[in-house]
């Protein structure tokens, strides 16, 4: 079995020099991060694969980085634990996900390959293969094996077909003893969808049929998740190609979810297509369960082929970063998505802020709101963005002044909320994650202050504001 190889290739004196750099979320060591990949706890640890690119802060060559913990605090870097050696993934190991079964981690991927010559890429000269390869301590992986080629999708398809999400049939309410796979697809119509097989063996796959919605909605459904949460089925996609509707579908690619009613392998219905995240910073999220039985969600931040959305970490050599992890629950009728309970064991003394008053300056800091509804309610961080609810509307708002330039190119986003009773902020130094009502919507982005440190204020008379400067993860 090979060892994985350590590599971080950037100028480490530069990064650690960086005001930016997080302290609360998993960050590439150096070089470029995307796609959170691989999600398991096996033996006891979480493992946080993730798209990376060394040396390579605007992105490259794709391999996969490797993050380990015991307790979702303390990280250690494990170096890279796959790339790019075999003919059927000469272009990148791309996005996959992992299974334990039976004492093994099993890794899913797709193996990518960019033919030389004239070709359009998206009809022809390239090729998406499904690779699986083990492993026995989540540390060494064992002989890459190629399962699937574009000949064993169907040929309605273009060449995009990636990103296998493998999971029990169990899982999923099937009980035929099957494990059950789902790949992303795009039709030579231009249409997305999923594509859905059935293995009993975990290498031999059978195609069941595909799922996409009635209408067309995007050309491109990447990074699927299928799972349930208290009974209720969730189909989970990455769409590309989808129309901005109002303050709906903002950013160029979304990510979010279905209710699923029926059965994935039989007849199914898709309703409700609701985006996990209405910030500027989110993609390509996926779920795994952990031993204690929780359904955890990861996401990247960032935001593939926006420009006009500067990242200046990529001057000390890094950019992109993953969400901390999100507890996802059902309450109410409600999908919600809120931050792991580890993550307060974090926090230093807490502290409480009276309306008006301006807080310290802090690089991280956890920050809980209980709102006066009764009154109009704005948050100002750093005097320089905006979180407010217009209760006339029933919209809440996330928005930069764009004369201090902190957003980098980030303007504003919005979401129709009946009500917002309370705000939860995870800030660090260049990132933030806001949750509303519990976890009913969240707003993820990039921020850059020129310090890397933000205050914030309450404008709400009668609200309740408890905060806490919060120490940083451990990452050796």
């Amino acid at each position: 079995m090979k060892k994985a190889e350590y590599s971080k290739t950037g100028d480490i004196s530069k990064m650690n020099t960086d005001k930016w750099r997080l302290q609360l979320h998993l960050m590439p060591p150096d070089g470029w991060l995307n796609d959170p990949n691989g999600l398991c706890q096996f033996h006891g640890e979480y493992h946080v694969f993730f798209q990376y690119s060394p040396g390579e802060p605007e992105g490259g060559m794709k391999h996969w980085g490797h993050y380990i913990s015991p307790d979702l605090l303390h990280w250690e870097y494990a170096g890279t634990a796959l790339s790019p050696e075999e003919s059927f993934e000469s272009r990148g190991v791309y996005s996959g996900s992992a299974l334990v079964r039976d004492g093994k981690m099993y890794l899913y991927y797709t193996g990518n390959v960019k033919l030389k010559g004239d070709y359009n890429y998206i009809t022809n000269g390239r090729q998406s293969n499904t690779v699986l390869v083990e492993s026995n301590d989540g540390r060494t992986f064992g002989r890459k094996e190629c399962l699937m080629t574009n000949a064993d999708y169907p040929s309605d398809l273009t060449c995009h077909v990636r990103d296998p999400k493998v999971v029990s049939g169990a899982d999923i309410g099937i009980n035929d003893g099957c494990d059950y796979m789902v790949l992303g697809a795009r039709t030579r119509e231009d249409v997305g969808e999923i594509l859905l097989y059935r293995s009993g063996d975990l290498r031999r796959w059978e195609f069941v049929h595909s799922i996409s919605s009635d209408e067309k909605f995007g050309y491109m459904w990447e990074c699927p998740d299928v799972f349930m949460v208290d009974g209720q089925k969730i189909l989970s996609i990455s769409p590309q190609g989808i129309e901005s509707d109002g303050i709906n579908y903002q950013n160029l690619y979304q990510s979010g979810y279905y209710k699923v009613q029926g059965d994935f392998a039989g007849e199914y219905d898709l309703w409700g297509f609701k985006e996990w995240d209405r910030g500027f910073d989110f993609y390509a999220p996926q779920t795994f369960a952990d031993e204690k039985g929780r359904r955890l969600l990861i996401g990247w931040i960032g935001m593939p082929d926006v420009p006009e959305h500067e990242n200046p970490t990529v001057e000390y050599g890094w950019q992109n970063a993953l969400t901390v992890p999100r507890e996802i629950c059902l309450k109410n009728g409600h999908i919600t998505q809120y931050p792991a309970e580890e993550l307060k064991v974090l926090r230093a003394e807490e502290q409480v802020l009276e309306t008006g008053e301006i807080s310290e300056e802090m690089s991280c800091y956890d920050a809980e709101v209980k709102v006066n509804q009764s009154e109009e309610f704005e948050i100002v961080i750093s005097d320089s963005i905006y979180l407010f609810y217009e209760k006339d509307k029933k919209i809440f708002t996330l928005e930069f002044d764009q004369a201090a330039d902190i957003g980098r190119g980030r303007r504003s986003r919005s979401v129709h909320l009946d009500k917002c009773e309370t705000v939860r902020m995870l800030m660090d130094t260049s990132c933030m994650e806001i949750f509303l009502n519990g976890g009913e919507e969240v707003f993820t982005s990039r921020f850059y202050t020129e310090n890397g440190k933000s205050s914030f204020k309450i404008n709400n008379p009668g609200a309740k504001v408890h905060y806490w400067k919060l120490n940083t993860l451990e990452i050796k």
